[in-house]
């Protein structure tokens, strides 16, 4: 165990969304799994709200119960 970094069951991931001036939508996702729990960012992605349905329409593992 190390005493830099959290252990991952204590671990927060967050997903922060934005609606930009341009109208697409920002997803950053972040942890406070860095040393000594400072926030880390995990990925981002800036899509059009076209592209995202898109990316979701095609995904064959989302259950009924998740929308």
């Amino acid at each position: 165990m190390s005493l830099l970094y959290k252990p991952k069951e204590e671990q927060t991931l967050t997903c922060d969304i934005k609606i930009t001036k341009e109208k697409t939508i920002q997803i950053d996702f972040t942890s406070d799994c860095g040393k000594f729990g400072t926030d880390e960012m995990l990925a981002g992605w800036i899509l059009t709200p076209e592209r995202l349905l898109q990316i979701l329409n095609e995904r064959e593992d989302i259950c009924d119960d998740e929308t």
